[in-house]
């Protein structure tokens, strides 16, 4: 893909700001597909869980890259808001994955405690990173068994590794949620310096086409 053509996809995507993906609450696993900074095939997906009750949001990151070359390929953020509501980080968790110089990897048993941040962006956003340390991003699946075929930002790296194996969990206290609030993705982050994805032609397609029946459904809501 030519760096002009990622050019405009990124200012398309800046000009969308991903509001194609107000989204229901409870609603299926959203969607991404498109490019790293350097112009690497990433994908991945992100799933929000709203339980009004508790007034807490569970988030559900997942990496599906199909290959992992290096760490311009690893999750590292996500830019979104929730109805310009306010929400705190209570938990974040995820398997630790290991990748030793020969692209190896081996995992620890059970979920622990990564090191992830929610900081704020202003204008009611939010962005989900894994600051403050370099380590613990959300890596792909392996290829063909093992990641052999990555760098060394990757493989025996000891600034990046232990990585979250694949998917991270986290849960936010969001008071005054309510179980219609909307979820709106304006940016997916890939790489250690949190860099934003650029969206495949197909993916701002979709979002085009969702605009105008999100703008109807929002008019509907404050009809109610």
């Amino acid at each position: 893909m030519s760096g002009q053509w990622r050019s405009h996809l990124l200012g398309a995507a800046s000009v969308l700001v991903f509001t194609a993906f107000a989204l229901p609450s409870n609603a299926a696993p959203i969607p991404f597909s498109g490019f790293s900074s350097d112009g690497h095939p990433v994908s991945a997906t992100a799933e929000f869980t709203l339980n009004a009750a508790l007034d807490t949001v569970v988030v559900k990151l997942t990496n599906t890259t199909t290959t992992t070359l290096d760490a311009g390929e690893l999750f590292t953020g996500l830019d979104f808001s929730l109805g310009g509501l306010t929400p705190t980080l209570l938990s974040d968790n995820a398997i630790r994955r290991e990748v030793n110089g020969a692209g190896v990897f081996s995992d620890t048993g059970s979920a622990v405690n990564i090191t992830w941040s929610l900081a704020s962006l202003g204008s009611g956003a939010y962005q989900l990173n894994f600051n403050p340390n370099a380590a613990d991003g959300i890596i792909g699946p392996p290829s063909g068994g093992n990641y052999a075929g990555a760098n060394g930002s990757i493989k025996g790296n000891a600034g990046h590794n232990p990585f979250a194996a694949q998917l991270a969990i986290f849960e936010l206290s969001v008071p005054g949620l309510l179980e219609n609030t909307p979820v709106s993705i304006q940016a997916w982050r890939f790489g250690t310096t949190l860099d934003r994805a650029i969206p495949e032609p197909s993916t701002l397609l979709i979002a085009l086409a969702a605009l105008p029946l999100i703008v109807r459904r929002n008019a509907s809501s404050r009809a109610k």
